[in-house]
């Protein structure tokens, strides 16, 4: 609707305000296709001219209610994918810092060849001269020796990746390994000998403890072992005369032949008697039991006969 204004008498038209306003300004009105326009600004109708806008600035820029139908709210998403995705970041962090740095502290802190060896023990399986007289016997065991690829860390050298050498990246292999134990004269079943550092490696070297198992009884059973004496059992006494004493020969444990007299009233239980040829009262020791030979059996022989007789015990079981 136009406006007219009265003045001394005289009717002349009067712009809009909308127009009005911006009279003396002229303004460059770019168009889509690059077209420009050049007047006074009131030739260019404003758009909110006559009319007001139905909606404000803040009404259209406000987002839509999450509730409308057929809309997604991306910020809830982080209870689904997107949480599990957090997740999985997270774990493989945790995992890196628990295998790798962690694990590489560790590899540094467990050098094998810096720790204690462990102690072994085996044990080994002696005769009856062995443990009386002494010797070596051969003993075959598994002992844990430090790696050789990666120096005892679990890990190879100058690097954190696992050593696939060794058992179970402790730095440490298991070998078999052999040894000459030495049984000292005098052993008692039972006893136990110490082989300095060859147990595990380490820093020090582990003990080896060798546990000794002695037989009671020699190659044949004929000599048999009582603490510290040596026994001889079924020794055989033959007599020319009645009351003439004899002789036996008999065998030591050093496989030694010797005489012993027999005296007339000897009866069959009777125990004749070899000092010093038993076994060693402290092992290694020089001092001896006896060795006993004990009478079985006694024999008359008839006149003429032979008065010194090998017993039959010890033809059994001689050499």
């Amino acid at each position: 609707m136009a406006h007219t204004a009265v003045l001394g008498g005289a009717v002349s038209p009067v712009a809009p305000s909308c127009h009005r306003s911006a009279a003396s300004k002229v303004t460059e009105v770019s168009f889509r296709f690059g077209r420009s326009v050049r007047g006074p600004a009131s030739s260019i109708p404003s758009p909110f001219c006559g009319k007001q806008p139905t909606r404000s600035v803040a009404a259209m820029a406000a987002p839509k209610d999450s509730s409308d139908k057929g809309t997604t709210n991306p910020f809830t998403a982080t209870s689904g994918a997107a949480k599990r995705a957090a997740n999985t970041v997270s774990d493989k962090a945790s995992n890196f810092w628990n295998d790798e740095v962690l694990g590489a502290k560790k590899a540094m802190d467990r050098d094998a060849s810096k720790k204690p060896g462990n102690d072994c023990r085996q044990t080994v399986d002696v005769t009856l001269d062995v443990a009386v007289l002494g010797g070596t016997v051969p003993l075959t065991y598994s002992r844990k020796c430090v790696c050789p690829t990666c120096e005892g860390t679990g890990r190879l050298p100058q690097t954190f990746i696992d050593c696939d050498t060794c058992d179970g990246n402790a730095g440490v292999v298991t070998r078999e390994v052999s040894v000459t134990v030495t049984i000292p004269g005098g052993i008692k079943n039972g006893g136990a000998l110490r082989l300095k550092d060859q147990g595990d490696e380490g820093t020090p070297c582990g003990q080896l403890y060798v546990t000794v198992r002695a037989a009671a009884m020699n190659a044949g059973a004929v000599i048999s072992r009582d603490g510290d004496d040596l026994i001889t059992r079924n020794v055989v006494a033959r007599f020319r005369k009645k009351d003439e004493p004899t002789t036996v020969r008999v065998r030591t444990i050093e496989g030694d032949w010797g005489t012993l007299s027999v005296p007339v009233d000897a009866k069959v239980g009777t125990a004749l008697r070899i000092k010093g040829r038993g076994v060693s009262k402290t092992p290694g020791g020089t001092e001896r039991g006896d060795h006993l030979f004990v009478i079985g059996k006694i024999v008359m022989e008839p006149a003429g006969g032979s008065g010194e007789e090998t017993n039959d015990a010890e033809k059994t079981g001689g050499s």
